[in-house]
C-alpha cells in the first residue's frame, strides 16, 4: 500500500478515536546532503505552531521509494532545522527521506519525500561517465533548476566542471593517470544545498585526441608549402605530426611541438611541379595519437601560351577538402615583377588571360576561397613570357601631303626584313583619339602610299599613324604620328597686288622641319620652282602679284615642308600643304570719250586680271546696231565712219572666280 495512504489512514483513525482536532504540520523538507561516507544531513523549514502543540519531529527513511519506511531518528526541539543520519548508506545507494511532526498523540501528514543524490561513476576509454538522480520529480518549486558538478584534484581542491539541467556528464581525462573525486550539488532558495555522495577512482587518459581540421595548404612564391590549423579541441595535446599523403600512403615529414603552434612551412616539397597532399594528426602527453585529418591537396597551376591570340591559358588542380567547400577561385597576375593584381574570378579550374603584350613577363597564382570567405589558400606561381611573331622592327610615316585633288597622301615605310600581314591606317582630328580607317597589305616595295579621300584638308588638320599587323593579325610596332599642314591665303583689301599666306607647322619627322618652300600657280599652272623659302619657325609669306595683271587674277599656292638632316632611318622627305587659292578682283578702266581725229584717236578699255578667252567688247549706235566688236584686250575702236556723237558700249568678261561680268556705258565721240 502507498506510504502516504497508509499514514493518512493512521492519522484519520487517530482523529476519529482520540477526539483531538489540533495538529502541527510536517516541516518542509528541502535538502539532503551526503556530508561524508558515514553521514547525511537533512534540512527543513519548521512548520507554524501557534498553539505550542509540537512534541517532536520523526525522520523516516527507506532505500526504495515504495518503502517500507522506518524511523531513523527524532528531533525534540521545535526550532531545530536539520538532522544528521550517521551511519548512513547514502554513499552506497540513493536513500529516500520524509519527516512528520508529532503533536501529543497525533502525527502529521508526511512532508515531501526527498531522495538523496547518488552519483554513479564509470571510466571507460578515458572518459568518466557520471549519472545521478533528481531529489524530487518534479523538482521542488523552491529548488534551483541547475546542477553543479565538481571535481576534486588535488585533494582538498574542488573545481566546477559543469553547470546545467542534465542529470549526466562525461569528463574526458586529459592526464595520463590521476585520481579524481566527483560530487553533484543543487541549491534551494531556503539557503541549504543538497550534495551527492562522492565517488572517485584512478582515471587514465586512454582516449585519442579529437581529429583535427586542417584549415588550408598554400604554396608560397618560393615553392615552399605552408599549412595552418586551429588548436586541437583536446587540451592535452602537446604536438602535431605533419604527414605527406601520396598514393594512399602517409609519410610523416615533421613534428611541431606546442599546443598553440598551429602552422608549418615545409621547405622540401616540389609543389611547383605537381599537386601535393598533406594531412595532420595530434598527439597528447600520454602518447595517444588522433586519427589524421582529411588530406588537403595543393593547387598545381600550369600555363600555356597561344602565339597568335596572345592568350595565356591557365589550368589547375581543384583544391580538395576545403572547410565549408569552395566558393570561387581568384586569378592574380604580376606583370614584369610588379605587385600581383586580380585579373579574374571563376568557379572552374580554367581561365584565359587575353591581350598580352609581347616581351612582357606574366606570373600567375590562384587563390581559393571557402563559402564564408574565412579561409583561403594559394597555388604555386607559374610564369611565362608573352612572345609575338617576329614582324617589322619599325614603322615610319615619311610624309603626309595634300595632293592637287585635295586628298591626303600618307607615305610610309616599314622594316620588311621579317614577314608581316600589313599596316593598319589610323586617323585622328585631335591627335589623341584615333580611328582605324583602312588596311594596306604588306609589300616588298617601300615606301607605300595610302590616299585618304574622306577629308577636308583646307578646313582642318588630320593626324595619322601606322600600326603594323603581324601574320596573326596582332598589332605590332607603331609609327610616329604625322599631321597635315593647313594653308590659308587671302588678298590684301588695301592693296590688291598682295596675297597673304599663313600656315601651321608640320609634324612630325625624325629629322624635324628644316624650312618651308612656297609654290605659286598663275592661270592654273604651278611653277616648279618655289617663289620663296622661309625658315622652320616662319609661318607666313606675302606674295606681290603686280607683275601678273595680264593674267586672269586667280593665284594658287601650296607650302612644302622640307625635312632636316638626322633622320634615324636615313630618310629626308617633303610634305605638301593643301592648295589654296587667292582671287584678285578685276579693275577695268573704260574711257568715256575719244577724238578719232585728235590726239586720243583710239578708244581702248584697259582691263587687269581678266580671263582673255572670254573677253568681248562691243559698240552700238543709237539704233542698236553693233558697229564694233573685239575679243582682244589690246584691240581698240578707231571710230571710223562715225556720224553720231554718243554711242553705247557693252563689255563682257569672266573674272578670276569664273563669274561672268557685264559693263555698260555711253561713249562720246569728239569731232
Amino acid at each position: 500500500m502507498n506510504r502516504k495512504i497508509l499514514y493518512f489512514l493512521t492519522v484519520l483513525n487517530v482523529f476519529l478515536f482520540s477526539g483531538i482536532n489540533a495538529q502541527v504540520a510536517a516541516p518542509e523538507l528541502r535538502c539532503v546532503s551526503v556530508t561524508s561516507p558515514t553521514s547525511t544531513v537533512l534540512s527543513w523549514i519548521i512548520p507554524p505552531d501557534p498553539s505550542n502543540l509540537f512534541t517532536q519531529y520523526q525522520i523516516w527513511s527507506s532505500p526504495i521509494q515504495t518503502g517500507p519506511f522506518a524511523i531513523i531518528g527524532t528531533v525534540n526541539s521545535y526550532t531545530q532545522t536539520s538532522f544528521t543520519q550517521s551511519p548512513t548508506n547514502a554513499d552506497l545507494q540513493s536513500q529516500y527521506y520524509f519527516v512528520t511532526t508529532v503533536s501529543g498523540t497525533n502525527t502529521s501528514v508526511p512532508s515531501d519525500t526527498l531522495r538523496s543524490i547518488f552519483v554513479t561513476f564509470s571510466n571507460p576509454n578515458g572518459v568518466v561517465s557520471l549519472n545521478w538522480n533528481a531529489m524530487h520529480t518534479p523538482l521542488l518549486p523552491s529548488s534551483s533548476l541547475t546542477y553543479t558538478v565538481s571535481r576534486e584534484a588535488p585533494p582538498g581542491t574542488w573545481t566546477t566542471i559543469y553547470t546545467g539541467t542534465k542529470q549526466n556528464y562525461k569528463d574526458t581525462i586529459v592526464i595520463c593517470k590521476v585520481y579524481y573525486n566527483y560530487k553533484v550539488e543543487i541549491a534551494d532558495n531556503s539557503g541549504c544545498t543538497s550534495v551527492s555522495n562522492i565517488p572517485g577512482d584512478t582515471c587514465y587518459n586512454i582516449q585519442a585526441p579529437n581529429v583535427l581540421i586542417l584549415d588550408s595548404v598554400s604554396v608560397n612564391p618560393n615553392g615552399t608549402t605552408t599549412m595552418g590549423w586551429p588548436p586541437s579541441s583536446s587540451t592535452d595535446v602537446t604536438s602535431y605530426i605533419i604527414y605527406e599523403s601520396a598514393g594512399g600512403f602517409l609519410t610523416p615529414v615533421d613534428t611541431i611541438y606546442g599546443y598553440n603552434n598551429t602552422s608549418f612551412t615545409y621547405t622540401l616539397p616540389s609543389a611547383g611541379s605537381g599537386s601535393e597532399g598533406y594531412c595532420i594528426a595530434a598527439a597528447d602527453s600520454c602518447g595517444n595519437y588522433s586519427i589524421p585529418s582529411l588530406t588537403h591537396n595543393t593547387m598545381f597551376l600550369k600555363t600555356t601560351y597561344d602565339l597568335c591570340s596572345r592568350t595565356a591559358s591557365l589550368t589547375w588542380t581543384a583544391y580538395s577538402n576545403l572547410t565549408k567547400s569552395v566558393l570561387r577561385y581568384d586569378v592574380y597576375c604580376s606583370i614584369n615583377g610588379a605587385a600581383p593584381v586580380l585579373v579574374g574570378t571563376t568557379g572552374n579550374t580554367t581561365f584565359n588571360h587575353a591581350a598580352l603584350t609581347p616581351g612582357f613577363v606574366y606570373c600567375y597564382t590562384i587563390r581559393v576561397w571557402n563559402t564564408d570567405q574565412s579561409i583561403s589558400a594559394s597555388s604555386n606561381k607559374a610564369c611565362l613570357t608573352a612572345n609575338g611573331l617576329p614582324g617589322p622592327s619599325y614603322a615610319y610615316i615619311n610624309s603626309v601631303s595634300v595632293n592637287a585633288n585635295k586628298q591626303v597622301e600618307v607615305t610610309f615605310s616599314a622594316d620588311n626584313s621579317n614577314p608581316y600581314k600589313g599596316s593598319n591606317i589610323y586617323k585622328s582630328e585631335d591627335g589623341v583619339h584615333f580611328t582605324k580607317v583602312d588596311f594596306v597589305a604588306s609589300s616588298t616595295v617601300t615606301p607605300l602610299t595610302y590616299t585618304d579621300r574622306d577629308v577636308s584638308p583646307t578646313e582642318k588638320n588630320y593626324y595619322y599613324k601606322i600600326v603594323i599587323a603581324d601574320n596573326c593579325d596582332n598589332p605590332g610596332v607603331s609609327s610616329n604620328i604625322s599631321k597635315t599642314i593647313v594653308l590659308s591665303v587671302s588678298n590684301d583689301n588695301d592693296n590688291v597686288f598682295y596675297n597673304n599666306l599663313s600656315w601651321d607647322d608640320y609634324s612630325s619627322w625624325s629629322g624635324g622641319v628644316n624650312s618651308y618652300n612656297i609654290y605659286r600657280a598663275v592661270n592654273g599652272v604651278f611653277d616648279p620652282t618655289p617663289i620663296g623659302n622661309v625658315s622652320a619657325l616662319t609661318r607666313a609669306y606675302v606674295d606681290n602679284v603686280q607683275d601678273f595683271v595680264s593674267a586672269q587674277g586667280k593665284f594658287s599656292y601650296y607650302v612644302e615642308a622640307v625635312e632636316g638632316s638626322g633622320n634615324i632611318y636615313g630618310f629626308m622627305d617633303v610634305a605638301k600643304s593643301n592648295p589654296a587659292d587667292a582671287y584678285v578682283e578685276v579693275n577695268v578702266f573704260v574711257p568715256n570719250a575719244f577724238a578719232p581725229k585728235g590726239q586720243n584717236s583710239i578708244w581702248l578699255p584697259i582691263a587687269q586680271y581678266v580671263e582673255k578667252t572670254d573677253y568681248k567688247v562691243m559698240v552700238f549706235n543709237r539704233w542698236g546696231d553693233k558697229i564694233f566688236e573685239t575679243h582682244s584686250d589690246t584691240e581698240g575702236w578707231t571710230g571710223d565712219a562715225t556720224t553720231d556723237e554718243v554711242y553705247v558700249y557693252l563689255i563682257e568678261y569672266k573674272n578670276a572666280r569664273g563669274e561672268y561680268i557685264q559693263l555698260k556705258g555711253h561713249l562720246n565721240v569728239i569731232r
